[in-house]
């Protein structure tokens, strides 16, 4: 049978915590690989990626990286600076954000092997490469900025951004940035950056806390989770604007953007919610064995 999809999703099962190689059909799906990470109170992960035949994983709470590669079924690990939060790839090396050391350390993804350590602003969060003009970026928290590095990774520029910058995408010509403003209470704002001038040109408001997002480029659609009214929020990066809001219930973790559907994890219900990426609906639930966390397509 040929699966919708195939995602790594990390979760925790009679108190440990799991990384799971999962192949999604329909409302069902089958566990390729299951891997024990350790008790859950022993680890941090906050985030995955997929490159190539492996899933790479930052963990905050013992600063490393895990690397698993599940052809070959090995689990390999590599020291970082302190707080790991975002990690991203750029060929053979690996970048990674990390929050309380104010750094970036890089990683020569052939050995996977600690090689370099970049200088960052203050709590840098997240972490991305364009390769469209060869400059890497990283967001600083407690600066309100994205700092943006020549070719030789030297500072090049600051941008000033409209409340503490979390996560980042590319899309055309602009930084696509979800940030938190603090004013009484939190809620998120989404900055679209212009990359050539560096300045804010459209800012999107969104009552409450998002807690993640992520991008659909072939239909030019951005999916936000806010955790607060429980909603996944549609945003048209062309047009700049909020198309439409789906109630999803729970507790709402993590998403992630496939062929056809866009899954999101729901901790609360040990669910991973399935919504069209046509008509934007939800279509399906797929019921787990688990309780997930992170979730990345891999393709």
């Amino acid at each position: 049978m040929i699966y919708d999809d195939k995602v790594s999703v990390t979760g925790i099962y009679q108190g440990r915590l799991m990384l799971f190689i999962m192949e999604l059909f329909g409302e069902e799906y089958v566990c390729k690989k299951a891997v024990n990470l350790g008790k859950e109170d022993k680890l941090a992960i906050h985030s995955i990626i997929n490159s190539g035949n492996s899933v790479y994983l930052a963990d905050s709470y013992n600063n490393k990286i895990y690397k698993y590669d599940y052809v070959l079924d090995e689990l390999s690990e590599v020291t970082v600076g302190r707080d790991p939060r975002h990690m991203c790839i750029e060929e053979d090396n690996m970048y990674v954000a990390n929050f309380e050391s104010d750094n970036i350390s890089v990683i020569d993804l052939s050995n996977f092997t600690l090689t370099e350590s970049i200088p960052a602003g203050i709590k840098p969060h997240d972490v991305l490469y364009n390769k469209n003009n060869d400059r890497l970026y990283t967001c600083c928290y407690e600066e309100n900025e994205i700092i943006e590095y020549s070719s030789n990774r030297e500072i090049k520029r600051h941008f000033t951004t409209d409340g503490k910058p979390m996560h980042m995408y590319i899309s055309g010509d602009s930084v696509i940035l979800m940030t938190y403003f603090v004013n009484g209470n939190v809620h998120t704002k989404i900055n679209f950056i212009n990359i050539e001038s560096g300045k804010i040109e459209k800012v999107i408001l969104l009552e409450g806390l998002a807690s993640d997002f992520d991008i659909d480029y072939t239909n030019d659609l951005l999916f936000v989770i806010n955790i607060v009214d429980k909603n996944l929020y549609i945003i048209d990066t062309a047009k700049k604007e909020t198309v439409k809001t789906v109630f999803l219930g729970g507790y709402p973790e993590s998403l992630t953007v496939g062929n056809k559907y866009v899954y999101v994890t729901n901790s609360k219900k040990n669910q991973i919610t399935v919504v069209e990426s046509d008509n934007l609906n939800i279509s399906k639930v797929i019921n787990l064995g688990f309780t997930p966390n992170c979730i990345k397509i891999i393709n």
